[in-house]
């Protein structure tokens, strides 16, 4: 049994906070508080701000701050990047935590049951909704997708995508029983892989393929459990498409609609309400009028992809400031003249070139740069497994929540702040446990 006392909530709530965005921001923002101030209060040793990593990421929240004060003159949207270095202690906070609990490992284990049963709920739920046209809280389908307990957000695949990595961070570090458990976790994550596709959501179903794609090449222990995931997936999708099974059109939109998006639509002809697809012989006649209309995923991304980087080319050192795409869009009543509007430029890498200039994006390679070469690195040595797997996985999770070739959310909003640096803190956590070895 685990005990509930005060010495135990620290760690309890580090292993649960990526799961609280099901229950509501506020929550989550309450743990990250928890979790900071009792790193800043019981952490007697100074060695973690010693780290080349963390004093890096301490400059890049300095030149966060600096720049938001610089470049934004709007309180709301100034303050919360003038705060930034609070996601580096979370991530310190983090490692600290699960250094200090590392002797509790087996007495929590069967947490690790619990957060399975909850998403298992998820699962069903959406299954249930995509079979029926409502979830079991009367949530209905909306646009064709599945949303399940978020209810009017849609945001079930990203939160899935998201959540995905680092579930498999846990079953490593509980040293879950993989080899005995295989046809379980087949199970569960030919569902988790099902429910991401149901969602509609065709960033978070793109980024999933990458990451089980990686996952199956470096995670050796995943590899035929994934593998067969996947052969799943395929067949769920390939049965439900062709005898256009469940309440939702998740083909159409996932593969027909980003088709034409993509080609604005080109093949797609609009007469008296009926529409006719193009014929291959006039495919072959038109190359030239499709490349022309090549988009990058949609009309919309394009105009955000435009106005950003318009928006770099005359801020190229320092770029707008954090948010400073969203305060140029209310500043000219989101009308401008060249590209599109929006809150953000729904891309990660565009995003920190347009808003942090060359130099916030030198942060950003620099990032990527180091964890590519450590992931092969400690991939090609010879080391203890489960050590090498959490630090493989969350080594990949990072490069594929940073993936620049696919739109994204907001990389300075709170949730992904969240998320992205305790995707950190696992990994400064993983980083000095093979160094220990």
């Amino acid at each position: 049994m685990i005990s509930f006392n005060s010495r135990n909530l620290p760690l309890l709530l580090c292993l649960f906070l990526p799961f609280t965005y099901i229950v509501g921001i506020l929550i989550t923002e309450i743990f990250v508080l928890f979790l900071t101030l009792y790193f800043l209060f019981f952490n007697k040793d100074f060695k973690y701000f010693k780290y080349k990593q963390i004093i890096a990421l301490l400059i890049f929240s300095f030149y966060i701050a600096s720049i938001a004060v610089i470049k934004i003159d709007h309180n709301d949207l100034r303050l919360s990047s003038i705060f930034y270095f609070r996601f580096i202690l979370l991530a310190l906070s983090i490692n600290f935590v699960l250094t200090e609990g590392e002797n509790k490992v087996v007495e929590f284990k069967k947490i690790l049951i619990g957060i399975f049963l909850i998403f298992l709920f998820i699962f069903f739920d959406s299954l249930y909704q995509f079979v029926i046209g409502k979830n079991f809280f009367g949530n209905e389908i909306i646009n064709d997708r599945i949303s399940s307990i978020f209810g009017n957000e849609l945001i079930l695949g990203g939160f899935l995508i998201k959540t995905l990595p680092i579930l498999i961070w846990l079953i490593f570090y509980f040293k879950f029983e993989i080899k005995k458990n295989i046809f379980f976790l087949t199970f569960f994550f030919s569902l988790f892989l099902i429910t991401i596709y149901l969602s509609g959501g065709r960033t978070s179903f793109g980024l999933m393929i990458i990451l089980v794609a990686l996952l199956i090449f470096f995670i050796k222990p995943l590899k035929k459990i994934l593998s067969y995931s996947l052969m799943i997936l395929l067949a769920f999708i390939c049965l439900t498409s062709f005898f256009n099974f469940g309440k939702s059109a998740i083909f159409d939109r996932t593969v027909k609609k980003t088709f034409n998006q993509v080609t604005n639509n080109l093949f797609v002809k609009e007469d008296e309400n009926k529409v006719s697809y193009y014929t291959l012989e006039k495919f072959k006649n038109s190359k030239k009028e499709f490349k022309s209309n090549i988009m990058i995923f949609s009309k919309d991304h394009n105009g955000h992809y435009e106005l950003a980087l318009d928006l770099f080319y005359k801020n190229k050192i320092f770029g707008v400031g954090p948010k400073g795409f969203r305060f140029h869009c209310r500043k000219i009543d989101y009308d401008p003249e060249i590209g599109i509007c929006s809150t953000h430029p729904h891309n990660t890498a565009i995003q920190i070139l347009s808003e942090t200039g060359i130099i916030g994006f030198l942060f950003y390679i620099v990032v990527i740069l180091f964890l590519l070469f450590n992931l092969f690195k400690y991939n090609n040595k010879n080391l203890e497994m489960n050590h090498k797997c959490k630090f493989l996985l969350i080594s990949i999770a990072i490069l594929v929540h940073l993936f620049p070739l696919l739109p994204s959310g907001n990389f300075f909003n709170n949730w992904i702040s969240i998320i992205t640096f305790y995707l950190f803190g696992l990994y400064f956590y993983s980083y000095n446990n093979l160094k220990k070895i």
